[in-house]
């Protein structure tokens, strides 16, 4: 299986950076998040996780429909291996993750399960299995917006399951935004104002 990435690796980079894409592929839209971050001194690996399968194509049907395809050891062993990557390719050993919707369940699924993760960043994904909260060993930055019903029907429930379990974790709602509100290319879901403030916030998490 050929494991594919758009990589995005500035000069002596600040930490490695995996950014898990949405349920509609690796498209340009990530890749410009992608370089966005480097931007700001990441190593960014952005994973076709469709790699599995054949990978990403042009029609975003395709990848909603095959997506479903893909497992969470999956999932889990492709973000492993990009950030081992960056990891030997930069000589850096700060590992980050952060994912959008589909992507955004990845980010808190490998929380469970890599260790070596410094900070999660989780833009409207579905919470993890309960049962695995617990082994949480990274900090967490929760984005969520404020209406997205079918996300937010488990954020509370997850939030206090941290709180219980003392791990480190900060969360915001954006008032006025939908699921999908950091997407720029989609007019209909696009929320300027909380897209901007979530960037800055990101970036702010993950530089401390």
């Amino acid at each position: 299986m050929e494991l594919k990435a758009h990589l995005s690796i500035p000069q002596s980079p600040k930490g490695c950076l995996v950014i898990v894409h949405e349920n509609r592929g690796l498209d340009d839209h990530i890749r410009d998040v992608a370089n966005r971050f480097a931007r700001e001194g990441f190593a960014v690996a952005a994973p076709d996780y469709l790699s599995p399968i054949g990978g990403s194509v042009a029609d975003v049907d395709t990848n909603i429909a095959n997506i479903k395809d893909v497992s969470r050891e999956q999932v889990t062993e492709i973000s492993q291996y990009w950030l081992n990557s960056l990891t030997a390719l930069t000589k850096n050993n700060n590992q980050s993750i952060l994912g959008f919707c589909w992507g955004g369940g990845v980010v808190n699924h490998c929380a469970t399960q890599i260790n070596e993760l410094k900070k999660a960043v989780m833009f409207y994904g579905t919470a993890p299995d309960p049962s695995l909260i617990t082994n949480i060993r990274t900090s967490l930055q929760l984005h969520y917006a404020e209406n997205d019903d079918r996300i937010n029907a488990g954020r509370d429930d997850y939030i206090k399951a941290l709180e219980s379990a003392t791990i480190s974790h900060e969360a915001f709602i954006y008032e006025g935004a939908g699921h999908a509100f950091f997407n720029d290319t989609r007019e209909d879901r696009y929320h300027q104002a909380s897209a901007e403030l979530a960037f800055k916030r990101a970036l702010a998490f993950l530089h401390d």
